[in-house]
């Protein structure tokens, strides 16, 4: 790869010059598997960057993403990013709280622009301290049509936009320029960290080297796109390497997806993988039986390092083969976590099934800011609806 892949967005044209029929991208959609080639995730972004170009959206200019992951997020980003603006995230350990206190954030965030998954988030807005250029959203649930001229199905944007496309080979982003941000509150406090194109390239160059990850890898991202160490590590991982990203459909199909797929490298946290280890037990012969029994003393002097009899060795070689399999581990060479690191008692019993997860990646250095109280009383935005 040559010194001038500085950039995400290089990377992708990289790649889809390089490999234009290889798959890139993966994502499970009402029951049904989508895929994506480089060429055509490049020419789908270049669509969204020509047609944002269209709205107005300037360098530097920060886009406020609320969504999970999917190619139209994927694209979007990029195309943001092509046109030298940063996607801004809530972090996923927020998440939960996003929806409840939407307006109060965005009050502090002030983005120029917004990405919602759900219409009913715009019907929440009753007041906003901003005036973000334009309002997307992805999804309209209630069969009610919105009328307000900057506030448009994201959709559409493709549909509706003729000019020609932005070409991204022939784009220069500066290796400082910030890709991502992310933002999290707590106690009338601002946490805020932003990475650099070069800043995630780096940490990707490095992870890339040290697992031997190659464009062969089939990679399986969490229902989580704003997760930090997703996009810091595997985000960027996969734009470096070149290999294939799958993302589920639900956090509920999220098991029965990566038992289709069986990836090769898998990322999560230290709950991703206790949740794992408690879906393995559950799937252990019943609790008593000479099977469950015969099992555990088979792992006991495995993990003890004792001596197996044949018999003993074809029965943990079985177990494991099955609890690998249904839980689409099979394939898995490369199993990273982020974050806080396992217990040694779920350590030694990934290493017991022949899992080695490995730490990769330090905490996030967030910048603090102190707020003001959020119940002031904010502008009037007027958003009007039909049935």
């Amino acid at each position: 790869m040559s010194a001038s892949m500085h950039s995400l967005i290089s990377l992708l044209a990289y790649h889809a010059q390089l490999r234009p029929k290889a798959i890139a991208l993966r994502h499970k959609k009402l029951g049904r598997w989508e895929q994506w080639t480089w060429h055509e995730l490049l020419k789908r972004s270049e669509k969204y960057a020509s047609a944002l170009d269209k709205l107005g959206l300037k360098k530097d200019q920060v886009f406020l993403i609320c969504s999970s992951p999917n190619v139209d997020i994927v694209a979007i980003s990029l195309a943001i990013q092509a046109l030298g603006g940063k996607v801004q995230l809530f972090d996923q350990s927020f998440e939960n709280s996003i929806k409840h206190d939407f307006v109060k954030y965005l009050a502090a965030l002030k983005p120029d622009y917004i990405l919602v998954e759900q219409l009913e988030w715009l019907v929440s807005i009753e007041s906003l301290n901003c005036d973000p250029a334009y309002i997307f959203y992805l999804e309209q649930n209630n069969l009610k049509q919105i009328q307000h001229e900057h506030i448009v199905d994201l959709t559409s944007l493709l549909a509706e936009n003729k000019t020609p496309l932005i070409d991204f080979n022939s784009i220069n982003i500066p290796a400082s320029q910030i890709a991502f941000s992310f933002e999290h509150f707590e106690n009338n406090q601002r946490f805020s960290i932003d990475y650099s194109h070069q800043d995630l390239i780096q940490e990707a160059e490095l992870l890339v080297q040290t697992h031997e990850l190659n464009e062969d890898e089939e990679a399986f991202i969490a229902r989580a796109f704003s997760s930090i160490g997703h996009i810091r590590y595997l985000w960027s991982a996969w734009l470096l390497a070149g290999f294939s990203l799958n993302i589920p459909e639900t956090l509920q199909t999220r098991d029965q997806d990566r038992q289709v797929i069986a990836p090769t490298l898998v990322l999560g946290t230290k709950s991703t993988y206790e949740r794992v280890e408690q879906l393995i037990i559950q799937r252990l012969p019943q609790s008593g039986s000479w099977l469950r029994k015969a099992y555990y003393t088979v792992l006991l002097q495995a993990q003890q390092q004792l001596p197996l009899s044949l018999l003993q060795k074809i029965l943990l070689g079985l177990f494991k083969r099955a609890i690998l399999e249904e839980l689409g581990f099979s394939r898995l060479k490369t199993a990273l976590i982020v974050g806080e690191g396992l217990d040694e008692i779920t350590q030694r019993f990934y290493e017991n099934l022949g899992v080695k997860v490995e730490y990769w990646g330090q905490q996030a250095e967030w910048n603090i800011t102190q707020l003001a109280d959020f119940n002031h009383e904010t502008a009037v935005i007027s958003v009007s609806l039909v049935q």
